[in-house]
């Protein structure tokens, strides 16, 4: 947090001043406690970059298995279509397609929606520390970081886990298309047509949204990016606010053990302060004691 150089008291000119070790001390417990923080994040931002060098190759990967799976599950469900749309009527139709978009939207709100999970405006950190800051208030903002950047972290592991949900969700809608197409060639199974069409939608639905919104690899490795740029930046200014509130803390409490030697040895105090208005000058051969003006007036008046 500080800036200002500190420098050891000059020898000979009277002003020694221990207070500055203390003040030394402070500021090396700030450097200190900003080290323990870095290396604390740097395991999980090493991770992450190792991730993030990979992940294009790697989502490049997982989209060409899921839409291979995809496009056979679309062959699938309009077979699937063909067999059953002329068994729905189109109130029955109507309303499931109404049904099929309600649910969905409520699970986008309760699920956190689709395409990147990180935005600019979450990443905003400031890690400049003023003369007005307390330990309160770097406090406070050490705290809003961490949150925003356990955030970005979170989005950043939900992203690389895509490498594998991806085509397994595209798997499992293949599986679920197939299985649908023979429940409706079911004799018994086949006449519930309305609860078969509810399952057409939805899962034309998830096939719709089976890549989360990113429409190309570039869109998801550009948000991967932001991701990890975020925690980057959260982790790096949350070091540099620990370290200052460390040197803040280390000062409330040097502040708080003078005041107490202060309160415990006050008449030793009042001396050294003493020593200090009133240095003791050197004596000289030709020099002679000062007079005391009130022994002036005594003898005045005698």
């Amino acid at each position: 947090m500080s800036s200002t150089a500190h420098h050891p008291p000059a020898a000979g000119t009277g002003g020694c001043d221990p207070g500055a070790i203390d003040e030394l001390a402070c500021v090396a417990a700030g450097i200190q406690r900003r080290a323990e923080v870095t290396q604390q994040h740097l395991p999980q931002l090493r991770e992450f970059q190792e991730k993030f060098n990979s992940a294009r190759t790697e989502y490049t990967k997982a989209r060409l298995a899921a839409k291979t799976d995809l496009d056979e599950a679309a062959a699938t469900l309009a077979k699937v279509r063909e067999q059953i749309r002329c068994r729905v009527t189109h109130e029955q139709r109507h309303c499931l397609q109404q049904a099929v978009d309600k649910v969905f939207d409520e699970i986008r709100r309760c699920t956190g929606g689709r395409g990147c999970c990180v935005d600019d405006c979450g990443c905003d950190f400031d890690d400049t520390v003023g003369r007005e800051d307390t330990v309160a208030t770097l406090a406070a903002r050490i705290a809003r970081y961490t949150a925003d950047t356990s955030k970005a972290a979170a989005c950043f592991t939900d992203l690389d886990g895509e490498l594998t949900a991806l085509p397994e969700r595209a798997a499992k809608i293949k599986t679920d298309a197939a299985q649908l197409l023979a429940d409706v060639c079911d004799a018994a199974l086949g006449k519930d047509v309305v609860r078969l069409y509810a399952r057409l939608l939805v899962l034309l639905r998830r096939s719709a949204e089976a890549w989360r919104g990113f429409t190309t690899v570039s869109e998801f490795v550009d948000c991967l990016c932001k991701a990890l740029l975020c925690v980057f930046k959260g982790w790096q200014a949350i070091a540099v606010l620990e370290g200052a509130r460390a040197e803040l803390l280390c000062k409330e409490e040097t502040r708080k053990k003078a005041c107490e030697r202060k309160q415990k040895e006050t008449v030793e105090e009042v001396m050294a302060e003493y020593t200090r208005l009133c240095p003791p000058c050197a004596a000289h051969s030709d020099e002679t004691e000062e007079e005391d003006p009130d022994e002036d007036r005594t003898a005045d008046a005698a």
